[in-house]
């Protein structure tokens, strides 16, 4: 097993199944942020080891409950007692491993790849306390049919963020060619109430505003967030959405495009 502290944000466990081994590998990062990834699987013992509870391997191998994972994991947990690699407390000792090989493009050239992927318009919108609060995405995805849920992506610095994580819901709302005064309201208007004096705008049962002739808008609750680099994966379980026929724009080199059909010759 080998726990992985990426330094994209995401924590994983490789070989999952492989009982006679276990250490955390580090991507190059702060030690800041070494720290902090640290704290969510265990505690620091030295500057070469790290304390994990056996439940976060249990969570993080995916294989839980399964009769032949749960022997051997016993076994190596027996194996590790033996050896005086768990303490009173339970908590396994590991080896910190570092890794300096994390090649990767530079920001301009991710800037310049995303920009040649076309993608949807939403405009996301969220209440808390009396107060709105909305933003322009592009990342909008759907995620699963059964149970149903999208999901997209804020940064962590974004103003409509701790609105988000504190309300626990939001409404996606697909845009088109008409909502061009929307989008120009969500992108130049401060954080809050001016960003909807625009559009035809109704709160839901939570407040929350939605766009009423949107191609689609997709009331949910926020089921799961990951943070991932400077942004956050913010999924969220449909719990109500209704839909118009409008014709759709899509977001494509820095710029809003119109959709036309191919005909056929």
């Amino acid at each position: 097993m080998q726990v992985h502290l990426t330094n994209a944000g995401a924590v994983t466990l490789c070989h999952p199944t492989v009982f006679n081994k276990l250490d955390v590998l580090v991507d190059p990062q702060s030690p800041e942020r070494l720290e902090l990834a640290i704290a969510r699987i265990g505690r620091r013992e030295g500057t070469d080891h790290v304390r994990l509870a056996p439940s976060i391997l249990r969570f993080l191998s995916g294989h839980a409950g399964e009769a032949e994972w749960e022997s051997g994991f016993s076994a190596m947990l027996d194996y590790a007692t033996q050896k005086g690699w768990v303490n009173a407390q339970g908590e396994i000792r590991a080896h910190l491993s570092f890794t300096d090989n994390d090649r990767v493009v530079s920001v301009d050239d991710f800037k310049a790849a995303m920009r040649a992927l076309p993608a949807g318009i939403a405009a996301v919108t969220t209440a808390r306390e009396g107060a709105v609060a909305g933003m322009i995405v592009s990342s909008l995805t759907s995620i699963s049919a059964d149970p149903p849920m999208i999901g997209f992506f804020a940064h962590q610095n974004s103003s409509i963020h701790p609105a988000l994580i504190q309300s626990g819901h939001f409404v996606a709302n697909v845009l088109g060619e008409d909502h061009r005064g929307v989008m120009s309201s969500f992108l130049n208007e401060p954080q809050g109430r001016a960003r909807f004096n625009t559009g035809q705008w109704t709160p839901n049962e939570k407040n929350a505003p939605v766009l009423q002739d949107a191609l689609a808008s997709l009331e949910c609750d926020i089921v799961c967030t990951q943070t991932l680099g400077t942004h956050q994966l913010i999924v969220g379980k449909i719990r109500k959405s209704t839909c118009s026929s409008a014709n759709p724009v899509v977001h494509f080199n820095a710029g809003t495009h119109k959709l036309a059909p191919e005909w056929a010759h």
